[in-house]
C-alpha cells in the first residue's frame, strides 16, 4: 500500500507548486523595491504589500498577487485608482454601500493625496480593495467587518473641509468684507454600543487638538451620533456618552479655554448613511468634531 500513498502524495505537492506557479509573485522583491519618494504612493506601497502577505499567509494566491501588483505599481509611481465594484462578484445587497465608499475614496484622492493626509487617503484606498476582496468571498465576516473598519477609520482621519462662504458684494465705498473662514471636521467612529475610544479615535482627536491650537477657533462643536439600532431615547443617551467621551479628551489635550468646546447628541436623527431604521451601521456610529470660526 505503500507506493498508491507515496504516489498521491507527490500528485498532491506537485499540484500545489503548480497553483503557486499560476500566480506569479515575489513578495520579498516588492518590498525591497525602490519607492518614487512620493508620500502617497509610498503608503500605498506600504498598505498594499500587507495586504498581499495578508493573503499569501491564507493560501489565497490569486489575491496576494493582486495586491502585490498593486503595491508594485505604487512603488514604480503609477497613478490608479481604488477597484471598481463591477470588478469583484459583490452581493447585490452591499452594492449601494460599497459605491457610496468608492465614490469618498475618490473625492479623497482629488482633494487630499498630495497633502498632509497622504498616508491616510492611502490606507483608505487599499482598505477599500481588502473590503471589496473579502466582500466578494464573503465567508469570514469577521475579516469584512476588520477591512471595512479599516477603511471608516481611514476616512474619519482625513480631515472634510467645509465650502467657504462667499465674497459678498463689496460695498461703494469700503473695501469688500473678507471671506467667512472654513469649519473644519473630524469625524470618530464607535464600536456598536460603545463609547469608547479606540487607538485610531484617539489619533483624530489629536489631530484635531493640533489644528485648534494653531488656528484658534471661536467654538470647537462636538456632535454625538447614534446608527438606527435600538430605541430613540437610548440612543440620545449613547450619542451624549460619545460626545462628552470625545469632549473631555480635547479638554485634557489643552482646548481649555472657557466656552471654548460645546458638545450636543443627535441621537439617530441626522445619520451619515440612510439605512432605515433598527440598522447597525458603523458610519452612523460616530462624533463629528467641528472647529468653527
Amino acid at each position: 500500500m505503500k507506493k498508491p500513498i507515496q504516489l498521491l502524495t507527490a500528485l498532491f505537492v506537485a499540484a500545489l507548486v503548480s497553483a503557486c506557479a499560476a500566480f506569479d509573485y515575489d513578495l520579498a522583491m516588492v518590498e525591497s523595491q525602490a519607492t518614487s519618494g512620493d508620500n502617497f504612493k509610498d503608503a500605498l506601497h506600504k498598505e498594499y504589500l500587507m495586504l498581499a502577505r495578508e493573503e499569501d499567509k491564507e493560501d489565497d494566491w490569486e489575491d496576494a498577487a493582486f495586491f502585490a501588483d498593486r503595491a508594485s505599481q505604487a512603488a514604480g509611481g503609477a497613478d490608479f485608482p481604488p477597484q471598481m465594484i463591477s470588478d469583484r462578484q459583490i452581493p447585490a445587497a452591499n452594492v449601494k454601500e460599497m459605491s457610496f465608499a468608492r465614490s469618498s475614496v475618490i473625492n479623497a484622492l482629488a482633494t487630499e493625496k498630495n497633502g498632509f493626509f497622504a498616508a491616510h487617503v492611502a490606507r483608505a484606498q487599499a482598505k477599500f480593495d481588502c473590503w471589496l476582496q473579502e466582500q466578494e468571498e464573503n465567508t469570514q465576516p469577521e475579516d469584512i467587518a476588520k477591512c471595512r473598519s479599516d477603511f471608516e477609520e481611514a476616512m474619519g482621519l482625513i480631515m472634510v473641509k467645509a465650502i467657504p462662504a462667499p465674497t459678498p458684494e463689496p460695498a461703494p465705498a469700503p473695501a469688500p468684507k473678507p471671506m467667512k473662514p472654513e469649519t473644519r471636521t473630524y469625524t470618530i467612529y464607535f464600536d456598536h454600543d460603545s463609547s469608547a475610544l479606540g487607538h485610531m479615535a484617539n489619533i483624530a482627536i489629536a489631530n484635531a487638538i493640533k489644528e485648534a491650537k494653531s488656528t484658534n477657533p471661536k467654538l470647537v462643536q462636538v456632535g454625538g451620533h447614534a446608527d438606527t439600532t435600538g430605541d430613540q431615547v437610548y440612543n440620545n443617551a449613547l450619542s451624549d456618552r460619545r460626545a462628552k467621551a470625545v469632549a473631555k479628551k480635547l479638554v485634557e489635550g489643552g482646548l481649555t479655554k472657557k466656552k471654548l468646546v460645546k458638545t450636543s447628541m443627535f441621537g439617530e436623527d441626522f445619520t451619515a448613511v440612510n439605512t432605515g431604521n433598527n440598522v447597525n451601521n458603523r458610519g452612523n456610529r460616530r462624533v463629528e468634531i467641528k472647529l468653527k470660526y
